[in-house]
């Protein structure tokens, strides 16, 4: 009888299982998990409104350089399909980054309508109403993982000033959506816990190191610790030195370019007397305020090259002010491969340098 009864709840509790997974067909675990690389978005778009002035300004601005890399490399790469490409293909709505253009004033496009019916009644006859534009951000419509982003307006001319409007703003979004897939690339094979206790021993802080990056050089008398990573399409170098932090002039631009230049000493080629220094006469290096952990940083962009030698590339660096001491990070990441695009690897060693965590003392 015992038996009879466990066997009677054990049915019972699978065929609860199943209908709770698939009750109405919309609980998330049963959406596929969205795929496609970071940085890349799919535009759905009526075929007039892409070949036409909101598609050149969204190409203008979304396709614009990364800064900064020695040859231009889009900040997104973008793939357009008409809501009825989108809608006969499953696989082509099982991306990860979407991005809707929204015509409001053509209601009987099947863009709007699709925009309309995910809004609901209320505040699609609220949008319906507006003379003026909205952002509209979604999640896994159609799978897991997923960013939906739509750009409403009424007229092409109110869709142009959104794209304008609005791109930084949307960027943003969609980098921040890439952010987890771009750690989970970075630290893919694990840690370097022996290059992470150098420079927790020497620095007195602690950074995540992936595994493949191989200790290149640790000085302890001037503070500097340096792991790189060798591949078949690039070698990546991250940098991290401790310095003293006197006052705010060291966040200038001349100065970085100095301790750039100071390091670039240990960098050498087989050409007697080359060392990396930065080039910033080609093109400039740039200067964001940003916050690491809560402490107050400079993140600056540029290239580099090789004083004696055809050889250089791109860079990211960071001043970072310990807010609770006048202790001073300085971390670098530089790529070298000729002929392959950078940005992928100077994201991933921003990722880097975004872990480091001063310890308390």
């Amino acid at each position: 009888m015992i038996k009879k009864y466990f066997l009677f709840g054990f049915l019972f509790m699978l065929l609860f299982l199943y209908s709770s997974c698939f009750n109405n067909g919309s609980n998330s675990n049963i959406k596929p998990k969205a795929i496609s690389k970071s940085n890349d978005i799919v535009v759905i778009a009526d075929k007039n409104i892409w070949q036409s002035e909101p598609g050149d300004t969204f190409r203008y601005y979304f396709e614009s350089a990364y800064p900064i890399t020695p040859n231009p490399e889009p900040l997104f790469k973008l793939r357009h399909f008409t809501f009825e490409q989108i809608d006969a293909e499953s696989l082509r709505r099982q991306l990860r980054t979407y991005i809707v253009l929204v015509d409001l004033a053509n209601k009987s496009s099947k863009t709007t309508k699709m925009l309309l019916n995910d809004l609901g009644t209320d505040r699609a006859k609220s949008m319906l109403r507006s003379d003026t534009f909205d952002i509209i951000y979604g999640h896994d419509k159609w799978a897991r993982d997923q960013l939906i982003i739509y750009i409403a307006a009424k007229g092409r001319e109110n869709l142009v000033k959104a794209i304008k409007d609005k791109f930084n703003e949307i960027s943003e979004k969609v980098h921040e959506h890439d952010l987890p897939q771009i750690k989970t690339a970075t630290y893919f094979s694990g840690h370097n816990t022996e290059v992470e206790s150098n420079i927790t021993k020497i620095l007195g802080v602690k950074i995540k190191i992936p595994k493949d990056y191989k200790k290149a050089l640790v000085d302890d008398d001037k503070k500097i610790v340096w792991a790189r990573r060798d591949s078949k399409k690039a070698i990546s170098n991250f940098v991290v030195q401790k310095l003293k932090y006197s006052d705010t002039s060291q966040f200038n631009i001349e100065n970085a370019i100095k301790i750039i230049d100071n390091f670039g000493t240990f960098v050498t080629t087989d050409t007697e007397g080359s060392k990396l220094v930065v080039n910033n006469k080609d093109l400039p290096v740039l200067k964001f305020v940003r916050n690491i952990n809560g402490n107050y940083a400079v993140e600056y962009r540029g290239i580099w090259e090789m004083t004696k030698d055809f050889m250089g590339g791109s860079f990211v660096a960071y001043l970072v002010k310990n807010k609770n001491s006048n202790e001073l990070i300085f971390e670098l990441g530089f790529v070298y491969g000729p002929g392959t695009d950078k940005k992928e690897y100077l994201q991933q060693l921003m990722i880097i340098a975004n872990t480091l965590e001063f310890i308390k003392k």
